[in-house]
């Protein structure tokens, strides 16, 4: 067991708890919170007198370990744009746990993320989530899949105008994910009938979508292609989660309204692209003012991941979140977007030990993660 003491503990849910004491069981799970500086018998004493206690952050949106730029072009394996429509690729099978990002998300407080296929393709592949931290992929993986990765507008569309193939315009971008879909319903109900068909390992994933048992991740910029997946979404009684939703200001009520929560970002990118030119620090605060969960990205390694703090402090102090706010949306709220506020999100007695300390506020640009536990382990610290 180990115990951390004396520190200023953002619990996220249940408050600011100064001066109090996390206790790390050797199960894994965070095995209880005090209020003040606790001795606990038999525990690895850890002192955090004047410094943060903060639970680790979950990156909801990352390309993490499926696209190793350090090696270049052959270790990008995030987009198979061979054809618009790949529902059986699997991230799983492409995840790099030695690369460097890895190390980086630690040094950033980052104990959990979404990583999967890029926006190339309408279909582009099954997602996972991840601890940043494991001897191995199975044992670093939380959910697989996660999500099934769609996308609308520019992207998909420049891949396959330059090869001359469908889709070059949103309307075939929603042809193709409709027809999919289409082919998933009738092959979901042949299967159920007195001569199953061979198994389609594409429409195996997507019958997978239409049970609801996993979502639609969707990459959705500009605020038409959002309502046009909600419609999609609506039409085959799916689940959906937009991703970066840069535009999605315009349309919060009606994301409110259908009950879709939105995963925004990269909000430090500078991309030149047309349907980014609406981002703004006050997106996610907007949202979540009308009711729409929201949580803040990276798209690592479009930001690096450990800047998901700096992009919540701007959020924080630019944006009109505030502190509390801008917390939830690299903890609690991606935790609940993910179906896993259970186990990670905040420091509350039951859920995964994976916390932080900080030398300060994790919003101040001078702090530094100096410690940082992924299921009650040791996983990172700064070197003296």
């Amino acid at each position: 067991m180990i115990v951390i003491q004396g520190g200023t503990i953002l619990s996220v849910t249940d408050g600011v708890i100064e001066g109090g004491s996390v206790l790390l069981g050797d199960d894994g799970k965070i095995a209880d919170v005090f209020m003040n500086h606790t001795e606990v018998p038999g525990a690895s004493v850890v002192d955090a007198r004047g410094k943060y206690v903060v639970p680790g952050f979950v990156d909801a949106h990352t390309h993490l370990g499926i696209c190793n730029l350090e090696v270049g072009e052959i270790g990008e394996d995030e987009n198979e744009m061979s054809n618009p429509s790949t529902p059986a690729c699997r991230a799983l099978d492409a995840v790099y746990v030695w690369d460097s990002g890895f190390g980086d998300a630690l040094s950033g407080g980052v104990t959990t993320v979404f990583t999967g296929p890029g926006s190339g393709n309408v279909i582009g592949g099954q997602s996972i989530t991840m601890k940043t931290a494991g001897a191995s992929i199975e044992e670093m993986v939380l959910q697989n899949p996660a999500g099934l990765k769609t996308a609308s507008g520019e992207n998909p569309k420049r891949v396959y105008k330059a090869k001359n193939q469908l889709p070059t315009t949103r309307m075939g971008t929603a042809k193709v994910l409709r027809e999919a879909l289409s082919k998933a319903q009738d092959y979901k109900e042949r299967r159920a009938g007195p001569e199953p068909p061979a198994v389609d390992l594409d429409m195996e994933v997507l019958c997978r979508v239409l049970s609801r048992e996993i979502p639609l991740r969707t990459h959705s910029h500009r605020a038409d292609d959002m309502m046009t997946m909600v419609r999609i979404r609506d039409e085959f009684n799916i689940r959906m989660v937009i991703e970066h939703g840069t535009d999605s200001t315009r349309i919060r009520h009606e994301l409110a309204e259908a009950g879709i929560a939105v995963i925004t970002g990269p909000l430090l990118d500078v991309s030149p692209k047309v349907e980014t030119a609406s981002s703004s620090f006050a997106t996610p605060h907007l949202l979540h003012e009308a009711g729409v969960l929201a949580a803040i990205m990276t798209d690592h390694p479009v930001i690096p991941i450990e800047s998901l703090r700096l992009e919540a402090a701007i959020a924080a102090y630019e944006g009109g979140a505030g502190e509390q706010e801008a917390l939830e949306f690299i903890t609690i709220n991606p935790a609940r977007i993910l179906g896993l506020e259970e186990r990670i999100g905040s420091i509350v007695k039951g859920k995964d030990a994976d916390v932080v300390i900080w030398s300060g506020h994790p919003f101040k640009a001078s702090s530094i993660a100096e410690k940082t536990f992924v299921n009650g382990k040791l996983a990172w610290e700064v070197k003296a």
